[in-house]
């Protein structure tokens, strides 16, 4: 990539690259986290190299899902119990506690929050009620902000959320939204368990910019079964006639010996490498023409969203939430193999649900490699 208006693309250059690697959309990568670091000298050495007096970001990952999309490679539980999940925030309660007691040095002095973001599975698996008792737990544990000024988004899946679901999220303190879409394709839908139609992801849409959220952006998925050049052509253009601020077009790995749920796409039916990357080069080439900028790797933004504006100031900072413009935050992250970043050290949880239970329970931390 020459600049965010122009895209120089080099054939030869992606041949040469052309090889399996560690998981590209995460830094560290898996590989270098090292399990022999004791969950102590990891948070020493986070404490000894943290700014006590720069801001915090917050991740919290909620894992349950009703229904298993085939392609997801995220750290999940798939059940349609809805009573499982409070024991797991009665764990994450504790866990944000003591977080908090390390990271924030509590309520009335502590670090303000800049930033703030739940993930899954489907964060919206909750009820509201629970999504308003986290949001209430996490105020009085750390100090996040009152003026709606903050980056505050919520991973939504527009088939667990409606008008209701919206506003309650809004009413909490979130004013960023993420809406899980991938392909609209009937063929591609029914390939990977994921039955959506336009029409719901246009009420939720539609919701969300009456309730003010000031940003949205939208997840797709290039790679999947059935997808061809023209088909995700047509997504695409839907979705930019929706108008979403920001997009990101990530790329599918097909690792069926790693994740269970991938077993069920049929390698068949995936576009080749060849298609891949014509639906790679085509979806740059026509996010651009729509206007959009573009960010890096595979994220797209409206030319006045933040992260353009820090692209063009060169403020723009990575971390285990994507792109960002706080690059001055640590980033604290609670629950089930959420990855945190305390000054110099990065550290995972574990990643067992059962694991991560135990370790909170015994010590109040889930701290397992970094």
């Amino acid at each position: 990539m020459s600049n965010s208006s122009t895209v120089r693309w080099d054939p030869e250059l992606i041949r040469r690259y052309d090889l399996s690697g560690p998981r590209y959309t995460s830094y560290p990568t898996a590989v270098q986290f090292d399990p022999l670091l004791s969950p102590e000298r990891l948070i020493e050495a986070g404490l000894a190299t943290a700014d006590s007096d720069s801001p915090l970001s917050l991740y919290v990952h909620i894992p349950f899902c009703e229904h298993v999309c085939y392609y997801c490679a995220c750290n999940k539980v798939i059940t349609r119990n809805r009573n499982k999940a409070q024991p797991y925030l009665d764990t994450l309660y504790r866990e944000m506690a003591r977080s908090a007691e390390l990271f924030s040095k509590g309520r009335l002095q502590g670090r303000q929050v800049d930033q703030l973001h739940w993930g899954g599975g489907t964060p919206t698996f909750i009820s509201h009620g629970q999504m308003t008792e986290l949001m209430s737990a996490l105020r009085s544990n750390f100090n996040l902000r009152d003026d709606d000024n903050g980056d505050y988004s919520i991973e939504v899946d527009p088939r667990e959320a409606d008008a209701e679901t919206i506003a309650v999220l809004r009413q909490i303190g979130f004013n960023r939204i993420s809406l899980g879409v991938q392909d609209l394709d009937p063929r591609v839908q029914q390939a990977v368990n994921r039955i959506q139609p336009l029409e719901m992801t246009q009420q939720i849409l539609e919701s969300a910019r009456s309730e003010g959220f000031r940003s949205i952006n939208m997840d797709l998925i290039y790679g999947l079964p059935h997808q061809t050049p023209e088909s995700f052509a047509a997504t695409l253009d839907t979705v930019i006639g929706l108008s979403p601020d920001r997009l990101s077009v990530f790329n599918y790995a097909h690792l069926p010996d790693r994740f269970r749920s991938q077993k069920h796409i049929r390698a068949e039916d995936l576009p080749g490498p060849d298609a891949k990357l014509q639906i790679l080069h085509d979806s740059i080439d026509r996010l651009l023409e729509a206007g959009y900028v573009y960010i890096g790797m595979d994220h797209f933004a409206k030319p006045d969203d933040s992260l353009a504006i820090a692209q063009r100031s060169r403020q723009l900072h990575r971390n285990f939430q994507g792109y960002t413009t706080h690059a001055d935050c640590d980033l604290v992250a609670l629950g089930v193999s959420a990855i945190s970043q305390i000054g110099d050290v990065y550290f995972q949880n574990e990643h067992d649900m059962g694991a991560y239970t135990r370790a909170v329970e015994s010590r109040a931390s889930a701290v397992k490699r970094g």
